[in-house]
């Protein structure tokens, strides 16, 4: 869903909120605190003295709306230009920055990137599945992200880099995870955990780290120079891609990325990836992942309470 579906399918706040309520609960509304089915819609006026759509448990007496207890949770910015941040999150294959959200919106910048956040948490991934469980190849690189100082030098820059590593299926999915360096005991963790044991093969660079942690009867070194003279022969393109391609957001979007957040870039970025083929309800998975999830403040976010 693009900004042009956006504003024509919702057109005013009231469409907005009925298709939250809709998607948060497809079958009829229910309590939040006691899970009552009777549940009784109610008008009254927020501290800002705008109208507001409330909801009355007859078993409890609970009052709530349709954003309490979700991402949008204590959001005074409209539905709709949620659903427009959403939308332009969705679309953007290498990212968008949140001062470009901002100038969209018409909103600060300090509002656009704990907006952008929010949406971004909505977007990791709770439960995952391990690559290669189908039986796919998988191949697996490490990168360099970010480290440039400006007037500081190539060394400083080096010592600032955060390694991060990739693992991908062939013509499936992709899993990002920062890893403190490109050591075996760090690599190990993340692909017992990521690699399934269905996998057929497992493709890497020479690294000699993988020649101790992948079992030999999967493991397929490869390099460049043999991809070139033998046609046939097993690469790395699909994982360099990936990687490339988050590293070009990076530098077009981002310019530059917090060593704390970037996780949650990298998630954001695997989950775009992995819906890649299901685009026209991506906006819609979104929505029910926003609704699922629990409130974050700005001050978790900022790290200025834990």
């Amino acid at each position: 869903m693009n900004l042009i579906s956006v504003h024509q399918q919702f057109a005013n706040e009231d469409d907005a909120l009925s298709y939250l309520v809709s998607t948060r609960w497809p079958d009829r509304v229910r309590c939040i605190a006691c899970d009552h089915d009777k549940v009784y819609p109610i008008s009254t006026k927020g501290k800002t003295g705008k109208p507001c759509r409330l909801f009355e448990c007859a078993k409890c007496g609970l009052h709530f709306s349709a954003t309490t207890g979700t991402l949008f949770h204590d959001s005074h910015l409209p539905l709709q230009k949620w659903f427009m941040a959403m939308a332009l999150m969705c679309e953007a294959k290498k990212g968008i920055a949140a001062l470009q959200v901002s100038r969209h919106l018409g909103i600060q910048y300090k509002t656009a990137w704990y907006l952008c956040h929010r949406i971004r948490r909505a977007m990791q991934e709770q439960e995952r599945t391990p690559l290669g469980s189908k039986g796919q190849i998988v191949e697996v690189d490490e990168a360099r992200i970010g480290g440039r100082k400006l007037r500081k030098g190539i060394k400083t820059g080096l010592a600032n880099k955060v390694t991060v590593l990739g693992m991908a299926e062939h013509g499936g999915r992709i899993h990002f995870q920062v890893i403190p360096n490109k050591s075996a005991e760090a690599i190990k963790p993340v692909l017992d955990s990521m690699l399934s044991h269905n996998a057929a093969q497992v493709v890497t660079d020479s690294h000699p780290a993988y020649s101790t942690i992948v079992p030999k009867h999967l493991h397929v070194e490869t390099s460049h120079k043999d991809e070139l003279r033998e046609k046939g022969f097993l690469s790395m393109r699909t994982i360099e891609g990936a990687i490339s391609l988050f590293q070009r957001g990076v530098i077009g979007s981002y310019h530059k990325l917090s060593k704390d957040h970037l996780d949650s870039y990298l998630g954001e970025f695997c989950w775009r990836y992995n819906r890649r083929k299901s685009q026209p309800w991506m906006f819609q998975n979104l929505l029910r992942e926003i609704t699922t999830k629990r409130p974050m403040t700005y001050k978790t976010l900022t790290r200025e309470i834990f």
